[in-house]
């Protein structure tokens, strides 16, 4: 893979161009939902949390149903759902949705990143992880011990990269080193996180990234077994501008394929080797 490029906050936001969420963060993650819609949980209900004026959130159990608001609780720090892509995909459930873990925005702290893990039938705390450093959540394990995140050593001052870390949510305690492709161990990693899908078994996490100044890639990650591989596409420049309307899906086989709303199948990826197979360049959006 060739090494990708580093862009200043301002840049990764105009190189993503239509992405209304990138140009408002102006930064390298997402940040996280405040607010409606939330997150679905167990018992047919979903969870939001609003940022209060005074620095602290409501966290909501609302039923599906009728919109009811089971139960609520302020806690006292400024906190949302995670976002994972600038297309707006959530995530942040495990247990079978009986658990979800919020986390700070980036954006709002520069200085250090705070996770809490709640019960979502009574909402109350199971777990405070406060980091020091500027992260943002990534992925969870399938038994959430492990939570994955992405670490951006220089914060939003100056050129942005980062790096894949895992920590114990038991502990609170970061595992040592980055996880990175052992292909290509030195390579320094930049982009902006675009389209999520999981394997059948929720064992690996494949995330599409715009590459900014380099090209677009997937970035397959292990949460078993804290592993990745970066699988290259060829799209490159303008042409990465049309990745946020694109569908990830896993199928049965393996194959993760990539769609994109009335232009088709872009590429497959076999991914139990990970060999790529590019059909077509994807379009970019209309102008607005």
């Amino acid at each position: 893979m060739r090494r990708r490029g580093i862009f200043a906050a301002a840049a990764s936001a105009v190189a993503v161009g239509a992405t209304a969420i990138a140009a408002v963060a102006g930064g390298p993650a997402p940040g996280v939902m405040n607010g409606a819609p939330g997150i679905a949980v167990a018992g047919g209900a979903h969870v939001t949390a609003t940022v209060q004026g005074n620095g602290t959130t409501r966290v909501e159990l609302v039923r599906d149903r009728d919109g009811k608001t089971l139960r609520a609780r302020t806690i006292p720090a400024r906190l949302g759902v995670p976002l994972i892509t600038f297309s707006g995909v959530a995530e942040g459930t495990f247990d079978q949705g009986r658990k979800l873990l919020l986390a700070s925005s980036i954006y709002d702290d520069r200085v250090s990143t705070t996770f809490v893990t709640l019960d979502t039938r009574t909402l109350a705390t199971l777990s405070t992880v406060k980091l020091g450093g500027s992260f943002a959540f990534d992925a969870l394990s399938p038994s959430g011990r492990k939570l994955y995140v992405t670490q951006f050593p220089n914060g939003l001052n100056g050129p942005i990269r980062y790096v894949v870390r895992s920590l114990d949510l038991a502990t609170g305690k970061l595992d040592k080193g980055a996880i990175v492709d052992k292909t290509e161990p030195g390579e320094r990693m930049s982009g902006i996180p675009m389209s999520r899908a999981w394997s059948t078994d929720r064992g690996w996490a494949y995330t599409l990234y715009n590459g900014l100044e380099s090209h677009a890639f997937v970035h397959a990650l292990d949460v078993k077994n804290r592993r990745a591989r970066c699988i290259d596409l060829p799209w490159r420049g303008a042409m990465q501008n049309g990745l946020e309307t694109i569908r990830m899906v896993y199928g049965r086989t393996g194959i993760l394929t990539l769609t994109q709303p009335g232009v088709g199948v872009l590429a497959r990826i076999d991914t139990r080797g990970f060999k790529v197979d590019v059909l077509r360049n994807p379009a970019p959006p209309p102008a607005s």
